[in-house]
């Protein structure tokens, strides 16, 4: 195995609390994230939202730093940034700064996480604010196809549902939504708190051990399986748009699967880079569409692959058709040594390049970490990615790409679904 770029180091703590070091000698920063086993696939319909509204309501507010000019001020007047973010499975909030104000990350943090007031005046404002950010996806073709293709393939449970949630659902919460919530998933055996960059393992389980009090151990939190559901095989929104956008693609495998580096490069061969089959033949010879890409989701218990595209409004049939096209050759014949080659270190060069910003490499194991309870080092990621075969990949697109278990979703101004039949197929 090839030395290690970073030597990390794990904890337990009171509440079974886990905390994360990874130190980066030579930075002169460090990246303080918390991530809580949460996100919209723990949430009902009755509460679909919540996990995305709380996430704002803790930058509003708590003891020591009592508004949300108060958290701002702190972490700009340290030169700092901070933000954070929801998803199916976690929700993080992360602090950027320099290693010489270190302990303001972990005070303004913890503040957050452990105090906060779900002011009812805030949880008014924010709703305003909250309503006007789903509009706004809504608004927007390209992030409303990709509401439309998750709800159709993986249907009406929570994994399907908006983060965001409705607006009825985000406009009927109260403060003891909040309250309840908060002490339903914020305990210490459902987080880990991970510190990447300038500060050694004694020194983050120091200031852990001083700001992060959890009394409440138990287990972490579980979602509900996800399970397949019958749905359409086609979903049109007819909209009036200047551009047809559509998304495509199938089941993959889940996050912790033996097929998980085999598909990474099977996706970029496919559409994960400007030399990849589907932007060179779509866009470069066809000039069919402005951005044409395939992306892969591995969650616990599920992946999806898809093909996203934006398209002149008289040639989506044509590009949905060429890039069905592209998917069945590359399940048909296979790949090219040079093209294994080339997506193999495309791969590992990105992953290279992610891990010179440490709020990356705090991502990188406080996730795996949150979510699987065992870290992969990135030379572990990189050995998996060097042993893939070209049968490997071809079996994979054999066993994935599979004709009648494709779902497309389509916007923009078309009345029948019909009309992509023909196109949407192998042959």
């Amino acid at each position: 195995m090839a030395k290690k770029m970073f030597e990390h180091t794990k904890t337990i703590l009171d509440g079974k609390l886990r905390c994360l070091t990874i130190p980066v000698p030579t930075s002169r920063s460090l990246t303080l994230m918390i991530l809580v086993r949460s996100g919209s696939r723990y949430e009902t319909r009755e509460d679909n939202g919540i996990s995305h509204f709380m996430e704002h309501m803790f930058f509003k507010g708590a003891e020591r730093y009592p508004d949300a000019m108060a958290v701002s001020s702190a972490i700009d007047g340290a030169g700092g940034n901070f933000n954070a973010f929801t998803s199916e499975e976690m929700v993080g909030y992360f602090v950027k700064i320099s290693t010489a104000k270190k302990e303001t990350a972990y005070d303004v943090l913890s503040d957050m996480l452990l105090n906060s007031k779900f002011d009812e005046d805030e949880i008014k404002r924010e709703r305003g604010v909250i309503v006007e950010e789903i509009r706004m996806y809504h608004d927007d073709p390209m992030s409303q196809v990709n509401l439309d293709y998750h709800s159709l393939i993986l249907g009406d449970q929570p994994l399907g549902w908006d983060i965001a949630g409705p607006e009825a659902t985000v406009t009927s919460m109260t403060r003891d939504n909040f309250v309840k919530h908060h002490e339903r998933f914020y305990y210490g055996s459902n987080s880990v708190i991970t510190a990447a960059g300038g500060i050694s393992p004694e020194e983050h389980e120091a200031l852990c051990r001083k700001y992060f009090k959890f009394d409440k151990g138990g287990e972490p939190a579980k979602a509900e399986p996800f399970k397949k559901m019958d749905t359409d095989r086609i979903y049109l929104r007819n909209k009036e748009t200047e551009q047809a956008h559509f998304i495509f693609g199938t089941y993959g495998c889940r996050a912790e699967h033996e097929d998980v580096a085999p598909f990474r490069v099977l996706n970029t061969i496919l559409g994960g880079q400007m030399s990849s089959r589907l932007f060179y033949q779509i866009r470069e010879r066809r000039g069919l569409a402005y951005y044409i890409n395939s992306s892969l989701n591995m969650y616990e218990d599920v992946g999806l692959f898809q093909v996203s595209a934006g398209v002149n409004l008289d040639k989506v049939e044509e590009a949905i058709k060429c890039a069905m096209e592209e998917i069945r050759k590359i399940r048909e014949e296979k790949v090219t040594p040079e093209e294994l080659t080339r997506a193999k270190e495309n791969i590992k060069g990105h992953t290279d390049l992610a891990l010179e910003d440490t709020r990356r490499v705090a991502t990188l194991y406080g996730m795996r970490e949150i979510l699987y309870n065992r870290i992969k080092t990135p030379e572990e990621i990189a050995e998996e990615i060097d042993a893939v075969t070209i049968e490997q990949v071809n079996a994979v697109a054999q066993k994935y790409f599979v004709d009648d278990q494709m779902k497309l979703s389509v916007i923009g101004p078309y009345k029948e679904r019909n009309t992509f039949e023909k196109a949407f197929r192998f042959s």
